[in-house]
C-alpha cells in the first residue's frame, strides 16, 4: 500500500512567517491611520509596504529554483517574480515622492505600476484551458462568457454606473467608469481562468491566491486611482500589500504541494458549478431590482436573458459530450469482449468466497471444460493438492487488501484428469463495482516448466549414471553441516576406481560406459535412501552419510567394496571391480569445502600407496605444514621482486579459429626451480592471503599488456574468493583499466560458480564489476553451482564450459545442455580445454562460438602473442553487451 499523503507544514517557513506580520502590520497601520490620521511621515508607510514584498519575492525565487517543480512552472514564478519586484520600485519612487522629490516621479510610478500589472497579468492569460477537444473548449468557452456577462453586470450595477448617479456624462466619468469596468472584468476574467485553465503541472491553489492577488491588485489600484488623494491616506497602501500577501501565500502553497507530489489527486468533473452560480446570482438581482426599483432595470434583464441563452447552448454542447461518450464506452466494451474472448490467456473473476463468478472461452481449450459449468464452483477442488495451501495463502493476502496483487505458479486439473501448469496472476478488484471479484489471468506454462525441469534436472545430475553431479553433491554436503546438529556426524567418501583407464581401453567407451552405470547401480543399492550417491567426473563417485560414524561407516563401505567385487557381464566378460576409498568424518557445523578438501587427501594418499582401499583422514596427514610456509616466504619474494610474469592462452572463434582475446595465466619465475605453472603455488597463495597482491598484480600485467593489442581483442582475467571478498576490489579493477587506458568492456573477470552464488560483499562486487563495464565470466561451468537460477540471478555475460565436460569421442551431452542453457539465457559460450580438431567441429555445431585449448595454441609469453597476433589480420570483435 503506498504511504499516506502527508503534506508539509505550510507555515514552516520564516520568510512567509514574515509576510504575515508584515501584512498585518501594515494593514493594521492603515486601518488606525484611517481613523486617526497620519501617525508618522507617509514615506514610512511605503518602505513598509516594500518590508511586505521584499519576502514575497524570497518566497517567488523558491519556486523558480525548485528543481521538484516543472519547468513551466518556474518559468511562470520567475515572471510574477519580475513583476512583483516592479512594485518595490512603484514603493521606492511613492516614498521619494512623499520626501519631497519632484512630481514627475509620481507619475512615473503610475506608469511603473501599469508595466506591473501587465507583467503579473500576462502568465494568467496565457495559462492553456484543460478541455481537450472541439466541443469541450467551446463549453469552457461559453462558461467563460457566463462568468464575465454576470460579473460586468455587477461590477457596472454597484461601482462603474455610480459615476452617472447624478446623470452627468463627462470624459473623465466615462474614463472612471471604463477604469474600473476593465480592471473589474480583467480580475475576474483572470480569476474564471485560473479555474478553468489545465494545472496538472501546477499547485491549484497556489494559482487560486494568484488569481485572488491578480483581482485585488487590479480592482484596487483602479479605484485606488480615481481618487489618488485621500484626505487621510492612499489606498495602495492597504491593496498593495494584501496583493503582496495573496501571491506570497500561493508561492508558498506551490512549494508546499510540489514537495507532497504523491497527494491523491480529486476526479475532474466534466463540469463547471461557476455558469449556475453566475446566472442564480444575476437572476437573485433581477428579483431585487423588481422589488426595489434600484435601476439599470432593462440591462439586467438582458443579462438574465443572454445568460439563460449560454447556459442552454452549453448544456445541449453538455448532452452532446455525453452522447459521444457513450457511444465510444460502447465501442471499448465491445472491444474489450472480443479480446477476453479470443485471448489465449483464460481470465476468471472469483468471489472472496472462492467461488467462480466468471470464466472466459478459453477454459474450454486450456482445461477442456465449458466456461458456463465452471460458473458457480469453487476453483480450489482443481488445484493439485501439493500446491493448495500455498496458492491459498497467496489468495488470502490478496483477498485482505483491495488493490492487491499476487502472481504464482500453480497446477489445475484438466478435464482428462491429468494436470496443467499455469502461470496466475491475481488482483484484487472487489472494490470495483464492475467487477466486485478477484480477477485472474492464467497463462499455460506447462511446456515451459517440463522444460525448465529437465534441464535443472540434467544440469545438477550425470548425464550417464543419473546420480548426482559435483554441483549437486557440493550443495548436499554444505547443507548437510549447516542443517545437522553439532553432535550429529557427517560423512564424505570419496571413491575411484582403479584402473579404470586400462578398463576403458579394453572395452572401449561404451564399455567403460556400461561399467560406470553398473557402479552407480551397485552404490545405489549399498547405501541407505538417505544417502547421496555422486559421480563427480570420470571414474570418481562419492558418497554423503549423515548421521553415521565409526564402525557403522566402515560397515556400509565393507559392503560396497564387496558389492563392487561381485562380477559384472560388461560386453558379454565377467568382471570385478576395485576402488580406493577416501574419508573423511566431520559434524554438523564444520566447512563443507575443509570436509571435502580432506576426503581429497585422503583419497591421493590412498591413490599414492596403488592398493586400494580405504584410508580416513588424519591430522597432519598432509604433513607438509613447513614446505608450505617457504613456499609462500618466497612467493611474498616473487611477487615483490619481479619473478613472476604473465603467460597468455589464446581464445580463438569457432569454427575459422580467429583469435579473439587471451586468457591471462600467471607463472612463476622462480630462482632455482625454473618457471613454475599455477599448481605449484596458488595453493599456498590462498591459504596464506598472499593471493590478493598475486591477483592485484595479474590484473595490473594483464591489463597493461593487453592494452596493446590491436582491434577489439579481450583478455580474461581469474580472480579468487578472497579477491571478490574485499571491499576496494572494484576500485582496484577500475584504478588498473585507467592506469593501462584499457576500456572496460575488453577485460572478462572470470569466477567460479561457487563464487556466483555468494551474497554480502561478493555480490555487491560483482555488481560494482558490471557497472564499471567490465564482463563476468562463469569459469569451470558444471563443476560447481550449476542451476538455472544460477544463471537467471548472476549478472555474467559468459560461461566458459569446463574441460572435463568436453570428451574426446565420448558424449558431448553436458557441453550440449550448457550451450542450449547459454542461448536461453542470452550468454557467451566458450569452451575450454578443446585439443582435436573433433571436438572444436562438434562444438561448433553444438552452438560454442568461442573456444580455447592446445588444439589452437598453447599458453604463450606475451612477446609470442603479440608476434603471432601480428602474423595474423585481427578482425575487430564485437563485444558482448551486458544482459
Amino acid at each position: 500500500m503506498p504511504a499516506p499523503y502527508a503534506r508539509p507544514p505550510l507555515f514552516a517557513d520564516r520568510a512567509f512567517q514574515a509576510v504575515i506580520v508584515l501584512a498585518i502590520v501594515d494593514v493594521a497601520a492603515f486601518l488606525l491611520q484611517e481613523r486617526t490620521g497620519p501617525l508618522w511621515p507617509d514615506a514610512l508607510n511605503w518602505l513598509l509596504l516594500i518590508a511586505v514584498i521584499v519576502p514575497t519575492l524570497a518566497l517567488c525565487r523558491r519556486v523558480r529554483t525548485d528543481p521538484a517543480s516543472a519547468p513551466v512552472v518556474r518559468r511562470y514564478w520567475g515572471t510574477v517574480q519580475a513583476g512583483i519586484t516592479l512594485f518595490v520600485g512603484v514603493a521606492a519612487l511613492r516614498a521619494l515622492v512623499a520626501l519631497g522629490a519632484p512630481g514627475w516621479l509620481l507619475a512615473a510610478s503610475v506608469a511603473l505600476h501599469l508595466v506591473g500589472g501587465v507583467v503579473l497579468t500576462w502568465p494568467l492569460i496565457g495559462l492553456p484551458f484543460s478541455a481537450r477537444g472541439r466541443a469541450r473548449t467551446v463549453g469552457v468557452r461559453l462558461d467563460l462568457g457566463t462568468l464575465t456577462f454576470a460579473a460586468g453586470l455587477f461590477i457596472w450595477h454597484f461601482a462603474a454606473s455610480a459615476q452617472f448617479a447624478d446623470g452627468r456624462v463627462t470624459a473623465s466619468r466615462v474614463a472612471a467608469a471604463a477604469v474600473i469596468m476593465g480592471a473589474g472584468l480583467n480580475g475576474v476574467y483572470l480569476a474564471a481562468k485560473v479555474v478553468l485553465a489545465g494545472v496538472d503541472t501546477f499547485a491549484r491553489r497556489g494559482l487560486y491566491w494568484i488569481g485572488g492577488s491578480a483581482l485585488i491588485g487590479g480592482l484596487g489600484s483602479a479605484i485606488s486611482f480615481l481618487h489618488p488623494h485621500q484626505p487621510t491616506g492612499n489606498l495602495l497602501l492597504l491593496v498593495l500589500p494584501l496583493a503582496a500577501f495573496a501571491a506570497a501565500v500561493g508561492a508558498r502553497v506551490q512549494v508546499v504541494d510540489t514537495a507532497a507530489a504523491a497527494r491523491p489527486r480529486r476526479p475532474s468533473r466534466g463540469y463547471s458549478r461557476m455558469p449556475y452560480v453566475a446566472i442564480a446570482a444575476v437572476d437573485t438581482l433581477v428579483l431585487y431590482n423588481h422589488i426595489e426599483h434600484a435601476g439599470n432595470g432593462i440591462l439586467i434583464d438582458g443579462v438574465a436573458v443572454t445568460l439563460t441563452a449560454l447556459v442552454v447552448i452549453r448544456q445541449l454542447i453538455a448532452f452532446r459530450l455525453n452522447d459521444t461518450l457513450l457511444a465510444r464506452i460502447g465501442v471499448q466494451e465491445a472491444r474489450f469482449r472480443l479480446l477476453v474472448q479470443n485471448s489465449t490467456d483464460m481470465v476468471t473473476i472469483t468471489d472472496p468466497g472462492g467461488r467462480l463468478t466468471y470464466v472466459s472461452p478459453a477454459a474450454r481449450r486450456m482445461l477442456g471444460a465449458d466456461p458456463d459449468d465452471l460458473i458457480g464452483t469453487a476453483i480450489a477442488p482443481r488445484i493439485h493438492p501439493d500446491d493448495r495451501v500455498p496458492a491459498a495463502r497467496r489468495l488470502v493476502r490478496v483477498i485482505a487488501a483491495p488493490g492487491a496483487t499476487a502472481t504464482f505458479q500453480v497446477r489445475v486439473r484438466h478435464a482428462d484428469g491429468g494436470y496443467r501448469w499455469f502461470e496466475v496472476t491475481s488482483a484484487n478488484l472487489t472494490g470495483e463495482p464492475s467487477v466486485a471479484g478477484i480477477v485472474s489471468n492464467a497463462r499455460d506454462i506447462t511446456e515451459t516448466r517440463e522444460v525448465r525441469d529437465r534441464l535443472s534436472y540434467e544440469a545438477s545430475h550425470d548425464r550417464l549414471t543419473g546420480l548426482t553431479n559435483r554441483a549437486l553433491f557440493s550443495r548436499r554436503v554444505a547443507a548437510a553441516v549447516t542443517g545437522a546438529g553439532p553432535d550429529t556426524p557427517v560423512g564424505i567418501v570419496l571413491i575411484d576406481l582403479d584402473d579404470f583407464k586400462n578398463i576403458n581401453e579394453s572395452l572401449g567407451h561404451a564399455g567403460g560406459d556400461a561399467l560406470l552405470v553398473h557402479v552407480a547401480e551397485r552404490l545405489r543399492a549399498s547405501v541407505r535412501p538417505a544417502d547421496t550417491v555422486a559421480r563427480l567426473g570420470g571414474d570418481e563417485f562419492a558418497v554423503l552419510f549423515e548421521g553415521a560414524r565409526g564402525a557403522d561407516l566402515d560397515q556400509v563401505l565393507t559392503r560396497i567394496m564387496a558389492a563392487l567385487l561381485e562380477p559384472a557381464v560388461i560386453d558379454g566378460e565377467p568382471m570385478t571391480v576395485r576402488a580406493s576409498f577416501g574419508v573423511a568424518e566431520g559434524h554438523g557445523g564444520d566447512d563443507p569445502g575443509e570436509l571435502l578438501r580432506r576426503a581429497e587427501i585422503a583419497i591421493r594418499e590412498v591413490k599414492a600407496r596403488g592398493e586400494g582401499g580405504i584410508e580416513r583422514y588424519r591430522p597432519g596427514m598432509e604433513a607438509r605444514g613447513a614446505e608450505r610456509r617457504r613456499r609462500v616466504a618466497d612467493l611474498h619474494t616473487a611477487i615483490t621482486s619481479g619473478q613472476l610474469v604473465t603467460h597468455f592462452q589464446p581464445v580463438v572463434a569457432l569454427p575459422g579459429g580467429r583469435i579473439t582475446g587471451a586468457e591471462a595465466l600467471v607463472r612463476w619465475q622462480h630462482p632455482s626451480e625454473g618457471l613454475l605453472g599455477p599448481g605449484a603455488f596458488i595453493e599456498a597463495a590462498e591459504q596464506s592471503g598472499l593471493i590478493i597482491a598475486l591477483g592485484a598484480w595479474v590484473l595490473r600485467d594483464a591489463t597493461r599488456e593487453a592494452a596493446t593489442w590491436p582491434g577489439e581483442l579481450t583478455v580474461s582475467v581469474n580472480v579468487s574468493a578472497r579477491q571478490l571478498r574485499e571491499t576496494g576490489f572494484p576500485d582496484l579493477v577500475a584504478a588498473a583499466l585507467r592506469d593501462s587506458g584499457l576500456p572496460p568492456h575488453r577485460l572478462t573477470v572470470e569466477i567460479t560458480e561457487s563464487l556466483a552464488v555468494g551474497g554480502g560483499a561478493t555480490a555487491g562486487n560483482l555488481q560494482a564489476l558490471r557497472d564499471l563495464g567490465v564482463r563476468l565470466s562463469l569459469d569451470d561451468f558444471g563443476t560447481g553451482a550449476s542451476t538455472l537460477s544460477l544463471l537467471a540471478s548472476c549478472p555474467v555475460d559468459q560461461i566458459k564450459l569446463d574441460r572435463s565436460f568436453v570428451p574426446d569421442g565420448g558424449s558431448f551431452a553436458i557441453a550440449d545442455a550448457v550451450a542450449q542453457m547459454a542461448r536461453a539465457f542470452g550468454l557467451q559460450a566458450v569452451a575450454e580445454g578443446v585439443e582435436t580438431a573433433e571436438q572444436a567441429a562438434r562444438l561448433t555445431a553444438l552452438g560454442y562460438d568461442r573456444a580455447q585449448g592446445f588444439h589452437f595454441a598453447r599458453p604463450m609469453s606475451a612477446a609470442d602473442l603479440r608476434a603471432r597476433l601480428a602474423r595474423e589480420v585481427v578482425v575487430t570483435a564485437t563485444p558482448l553487451g551486458h544482459r
